[in-house]
């Protein structure tokens, strides 16, 4: 599959996110952060630059390493340096980073301060009270984390692609007739073609007067 502008800003987003928690050069994190921001705020396609051998240092705020880095990710829809810190990083710690409130700083605390790497461990640390005692967290920041956690446990439940494949394919082609659409695709684990999916996160390229998010929750299966 085609690896498009926010797969890359993703990927750029993921390294910074690795980085801070194992407190890594705070530039050479910012570095990465903007270069994700940047590389989602282009209106220009980086796979089709790259193909045309453009010269990705001359992008604001892009040097050698990272236009290296977003060749290699166009070509092999991989990024080693990412699958290296990665493998440095307990797997859970990532898992950690979707909580909601739970940003790369707090993590690293989570870690260091009560040796928590999954989101089992997350959960009993917050019924127990445990996380309140570390800095810059407090009795009302633990209540929130275990909020979320709740919210999370009683989520949606995963599908089989087989069964999302007819809606995301509808709603595709329904976004495709919205004026001033130029593309529309279905992203995440849909695109990545998992077994189940969660949810479906639709991209759609379009004209800054489009009505697509009109259109888009004015939809029939749309609830809220």
């Amino acid at each position: 599959m085609p690896v498009l502008n926010p797969d890359i800003a993703r990927a750029f987003d993921e390294i910074a996110d690795l980085l801070e928690i194992e407190d890594a050069n705070p530039f050479r994190v910012r570095a990465y952060r903007t270069a994700a921001r940047l590389v989602l705020g282009l209106s220009s396609d980086l796979k089709t630059m790259v193909e045309a051998g453009e010269d990705l240092t001359e992008l604001p705020g892009i040097g050698e390493d990272l236009a290296k880095k977003i060749i290699e990710i166009v070509t092999t829809g991989h990024c080693s340096f990412l699958e290296k810190l990665e493998k440095q990083t307990p797997p859970a710690l990532t898992e950690l980073l979707k909580v909601p409130g739970l940003g790369p700083k707090r993590v690293k605390a989570l870690w260091h301060e009560l040796d928590v790497e999954t989101v089992d461990q997350l959960t009993r640390a917050a019924r127990e009270g445990r996380i309140r005692s570390i800095p810059g967290f407090g009795e009302k920041t633990e209540a929130r984390i275990l909020e979320a956690l709740q919210a999370q446990i009683a989520s949606v439940p995963r599908f089989p692609i087989a069964v999302a494949a007819p809606y995301a394919a509808a709603l595709v082609r329904y976004l495709q007739t919205v004026p001033g659409v130029r593309r529309v695709v279905v992203a995440g684990s849909f695109r990545r073609g998992r077994d189940t999916v969660g949810d479906l996160d639709i991209l759609a390229t379009a004209t800054a007067d489009s009505p697509v998010m009109e259109r888009f929750t004015a939809y029939e299966d749309v609830a809220e």
